[in-house]
């Protein structure tokens, strides 16, 4: 009863893909308290409740540490660790490598991943995700204005939301994403300190930008508009 209600503390219930290694480090952190433990055991020369108090603290966590699945389970978890950890690296690319170099990485990790996942099953649901999502994977490393992360994405989407609010009144997602998500990205990309259109070559000189546009052109948009309402 005491092993699995550790095991439950310590949350060793799958060998799925780590995000971090909380619960592993805290399994070594027992290992550690546990080690420790026996050496004042060994030292400690009184027969006192100190001492009662230890031996009760190593019987806890000796069934624990002791456990062939649970080592299993933590071995395990710290080797597909390392190989979510360089996977993240590559598409985190700190570096700031170009578009090839990234691909290029990947395709030498899915090919690391199919023969892993030829040998255990478990690593077949990440080569399917990635090759999936493959033709998307390497734009944003190509172009920065495209969001990474799904995080990022969102974050976009409200910054965009928010100046359009602030710029029309339109608060109904449904209205301004069906009619004016054009231009409302076209505006986003001309508002903040850094926009996106600068760093591609466009110039984000209002004055500049509008007169490039000509009334005709501009009617025919507005037309474009108005038919998608209708």
């Amino acid at each position: 009863m005491i092993i699995h209600l550790l095991v439950l503390i310590l949350k060793i219930t799958t060998d799925s893909f780590p995000f971090e290694l909380y619960y592993i480090e805290t399994y070594d952190r027992y290992r550690l308290v546990r080690r420790t433990i026996r050496r004042c055991l060994s030292e400690y020369p009184h027969e006192d409740a100190y001492k009662s108090a230890l031996c009760e603290l190593d019987a806890i966590l000796t069934p624990v540490i002791a456990d062939k699945r649970v080592r299993s389970l933590v071995k395990s978890l710290k080797s597909d660790w390392q190989i979510f950890k360089r996977l993240r690296g590559i598409l985190e690319n700190k570096d700031k490598n170009s578009k090839e170099v990234i691909e290029g990485r990947m395709r030498r990790i899915l090919s690391f991943l199919e023969r892993k996942a030829a040998t255990s099953k478990k690593y077949a649901p990440l080569v399917k995700q990635i090759k999936k999502f493959w033709g998307g994977l390497f734009h944003t490393y190509g172009h920065d204005c495209i969001p990474r992360t799904n995080n990022d994405m969102e974050r976009f989407i409200w910054e965009l939301r928010k100046k359009w609010k602030r710029m029309t009144g339109c608060t109904r997602i449904d209205e301004w994403i069906a009619f004016r998500a054009p231009t409302g990205i076209y505006m986003f990309n001309l508002i903040g300190s850094d926009p996106p259109l600068k760093g591609l070559g466009f110039s984000v000189d209002p004055a500049e930008m509008l007169s490039s546009v000509s009334y005709e052109s501009y009617r025919q948009c507005m037309g474009e508009y108005e038919g998608k309402k209708g």
